[in-house]
């Protein structure tokens, strides 16, 4: 069962179908976790938040729901994406059954599973191997045991570090990411984690900044300069790992779509495509973003990619199906579509100015967009939405609330007096399919308080 903030009961299928879990391809299977993180941001949320809390969901609650999942993408567990608290799939007891239902649903589909790596033992990374088309997202965090107490709780801390040796021997796809808290265990255990994850055969290794709300308490705080430290260090890094390396948030400035890695025994890597090569165009049309070029691969079959590098253009051909893995990383800026979108809530609203609420993390890539793909007389301008709700360091559109976008308009308001447009364009990852924030509000209250016309995008 779910409840809404401890209040209300819900069956698994209507908290499924209520917070977009179909649309992302999500399959929560459990709000229990075996950890407790000192980072997790469920303990930060402030009052007001609403969030869904599932038991182990059961094999037949999983065949309800299965056929609204997309067939054509893979399958993600353990991913906290939705208002839907996720735990750690691995303790559902039901999770062989579990996934057993989804691959007889889905005999071809990929599935992604979050796991800490604890219970994944010998015999549930042969289970996996045996079920096909499954890949580990390992959220390891640290190699060093002393330190995954500090940081998770864990107990008996070596579990996780063997397991994480079977998945190479078994020789089981996964990624491995890292909650960098250098400030806490210092910046030679996320070294020596990065090389551990390495030595065990990760595709990729993923540095996810930690981020502190208004709660938090002061050891988990950090200086804003944490950031830039964070991605100078994974460039001192990355000319002698053996596996692509990312941050995220990345520390993005321009839209050059520079690729970041390439994994090993992809149709990337044996088509000689390295790292710091720019995508010029695919299949002769032009790339503009990162995000867009990297599309453009993924939904081609063997495209003709050429890239820049310091000798000139090089013509290079990525051998594979449409919609099969390249091998690319690249770090995620703009899709030029969005861009497009805005121009077009222009039209439909018949207006020629508009303002953009964007994120803390999104106005730089947003106002990049703009002033490279806007075109015609329309005018857009972007208003950054600082994080008030949460507070701290918390900087995604996605914890965005209307409270938040309400203080932003009523400041531009004092200092820009009359000059609002007649159409402002919100974030859309801020609100659930009803348009509701992460506190229940609807941006309809927007519209009513200021009498302009809102839009998602």
């Amino acid at each position: 069962m779910g409840e809404i903030s401890g209040k209300k009961n819900l069956s698994y299928t209507e908290v499924f179908s209520l917070n977009g879990a179909a649309e992302a391809n999500i399959l929560p299977v459990t709000s229990i976790c075996n950890i407790s993180c000192v980072f997790c941001s469920h303990k930060q949320n402030p009052p007001g938040v609403l969030s869904y809390r599932i038991a182990a969901c059961t094999p037949d609650e999983v065949r309800q729901v299965v056929s609204f999942l997309d067939p054509a993408r893979p399958v993600i567990i353990g991913e906290s994406a939705t208002r839907i608290i996720e735990g750690e799939p691995l303790t559902n007891p039901f999770i062989r059954e579990v996934l057993s239902a989804v691959r007889a649903a889905l005999p071809h589909t990929a599935v992604q599973i979050t796991t800490n790596g604890i219970l994944l033992d010998e015999s549930m990374t042969d289970f996996l191997c045996r079920l096909g088309r499954v890949t580990v997202n390992l959220s390891l965090n640290s190699a060093v045991e002393k330190s995954r107490y500090t940081l998770m709780g864990d107990a008996c801390p070596g579990r996780a570090l063997r397991n994480t040796r079977l998945l190479k021997s078994y020789g089981l796809p996964f990624n491995g990411s890292i909650v960098a808290m250098p400030h806490l265990v210092g910046w030679s255990d996320l070294e020596e984690t990065i090389g551990y994850l390495e030595q065990c055969g990760a595709e990729t290794i993923r540095l996810l900044l930690p981020g502190f709300t208004r709660l938090a308490a002061p050891a988990l705080r950090f200086k804003p300069a944490l950031r830039e430290e964070l991605n100078d260090f994974a460039a001192g890094l990355r000319h002698r790992a053996g596996v692509p390396l990312t941050c995220e948030p990345p520390l993005v400035y321009d839209l050059k779509p520079v690729v970041g890695g390439v994994i090993k025994g992809t149709p990337a890597a044996a088509a000689g495509i390295r790292r710091g090569d720019v995508i010029h165009s695919v299949n002769n049309v032009p790339a503009r973003t990162r995000v867009q070029a990297f599309r453009q691969v993924f939904k081609a079959a063997s495209p003709e990619i050429i890239v820049a590098r310091e000798e000139g253009l090089v013509p290079l051909q990525v051998k594979k199906e449409p919609l099969e893995r390249s091998g690319l990383v690249m770090d995620y800026d703009l899709d030029p579509v969005l861009v497009t979108d805005m121009a077009l809530a222009l039209r439909r609203n018949g207006a020629k100015r508009a303002l953009a609420l964007a994120s803390e993390l999104g106005s730089a890539v947003i106002n990049s967009g703009l002033m490279q793909f806007l075109e015609g007389e329309a005018e857009i301008e972007v208003l950054t939405v600082k994080s008030r709700f949460f507070g701290g360091s918390i900087g995604a559109a996605g914890l965005l609330t209307v409270a938040d976008f309400e203080t932003a308009l009523t400041e531009y308001l004092r200092d820009k007096p009359g000059r609002l447009p007649p159409v402002a364009l919100l974030p859309e990852p801020a609100f659930d399919r009803r348009g509701r924030d992460l506190t229940g509000r609807s941006y309809v209250d927007l519209e009513q308080k200021f009498g302009i016309r809102f839009e998602l995008l």
